[in-house]
């Protein structure tokens, strides 16, 4: 009996609207509570509207500038590089990069590197990882011989057809599957 004529009260409230609440949702005989009587805490400058206007920034603050702290030296290892760094020639480097060699200037193509001296040579996965493009970027100069010589290699290296597109404007080139590797070894290979 009390569970029917709970919901009998809450379609009651339902239809009567919002202006009584009932607390907890149990039946404690309709004792209502008013809009007026909850307190609600409305948050200062929660928008930028309530926001006050700032005005005279010197006053509002104490700071002191100083030229030449000492603790500046903590706050200059927080900062980005400005550049990247010279590298140290070696025999080998233990991330298994490989440096640039002069021999690749001499070439009708040339394979920039990214801002990191990395290869730009990527993987792009689509259609819920069925469809594998690898993509060789930041192409300069004869794109076409360059394509013309991966696909000869890619051709001799996996025994089968090999179907690229060439993107001349955008200066890169994409090869159908995923050759990334390969890729990767002939241009170290040609000293790129």
């Amino acid at each position: 009996m009390a569970t029917v004529w709970r919901s009998q009260c809450a379609f009651a409230r339902f239809f009567a609207g919002k202006t009584g609440l009932i607390l907890n949702n149990t039946a404690d005989l309709g004792s209502k509570v008013r809009p007026d009587s909850i307190s609600v805490s409305k948050r200062l400058y929660s928008n930028y509207g309530n926001s006050p206007f700032v005005r005279r920034i010197q006053e509002q603050y104490e700071f002191e500038v100083v030229k030449n702290p000492p603790e500046w030296s903590y706050v200059e290892r927080l900062l980005p590089f400005e550049g990247i760094p010279k590298v140290t020639p070696k025999e080998s480097y233990p991330s298994g990069w490989i440096p640039r060699k002069e021999e690749a200037s001499n070439l009708p193509y040339f394979l920039q590197r990214t801002k990191n001296e990395e290869l730009s040579i990527y993987l792009d996965i689509s259609c819920r990882g069925m469809r594998k493009i690898s993509k060789v970027k930041k192409i300069e100069g004869d794109i076409w011989l360059l394509n013309d010589e991966l696909k000869e290699y890619l051709k001799k290296r996996y025994n089968r057809y090999i179907e690229s597109r060439v993107h001349e404007l955008s200066k890169f080139i994409e090869f159908k599957g995923d050759y990334v590797n390969a890729l990767k070894e002939w241009a170290h290979s040609k000293g790129f």
